[in-house]
């Protein structure tokens, strides 16, 4: 008897893979708009849905409507907060980029352990091979810091 899912997922890895290293970082885990609305809060650090509409309608024609729906998602991801200031609401970042992307991070690191096992552990050692010694340390001291850190 064949394990369809694991093989199926097998041979579709190498083409997901392609196209994970072609998308830019945000883009691996969010959507382009959302990846576009979030790369705009965290330049801006506050802005209402209107003032991300008129910076991506630089760009790309969005309705009103649309963009505010990405950003309550997100808010409802917890990637942004909101306050309310009379009719509308003012959003901002929830965590920094770097933050995001550390969670990011550890999500889909935990995610291939998971799924993989000790084959994704052996090909991340494998990984460390290739790295000096200085930038070993400076990893583990990065890793420990993401250890500790709240999540």
């Amino acid at each position: 008897m064949t394990e369809p899912r694991r093989g199926v997922a097998a041979a579709e890895a190498p083409a997901a893979l392609r196209r994970l290293r072609r998308m830019r970082t945000e883009e691996k885990f969010l959507g382009p708009l959302e990846a576009a609305v979030m790369e705009r809060l965290w330049k801006r650090g506050t802005a209402t849905v209107r003032e991300i509409v008129d910076d991506l309608g630089r760009s790309r024609a969005l309705a009103y409507t649309t963009v505010m729906t990405i950003m309550s998602r997100l808010h409802e991801k917890g990637l942004l907060q909101r306050d309310r200031s009379g009719k509308t609401y003012v959003y901002r970042p929830a965590v920094s980029r770097e933050e995001h992307r550390q969670r990011l991070s550890r999500e889909l690191v935990r995610g291939l352990v998971d799924e993989f096992g000790d084959v994704a552990l052996a090909q991340f050692a494998a990984e460390l091979d290739g790295v000096d010694a200085g930038h070993r340390a400076a990893l583990r001291r990065i890793a420990k810091e993401s250890d500790d850190a709240p999540r």
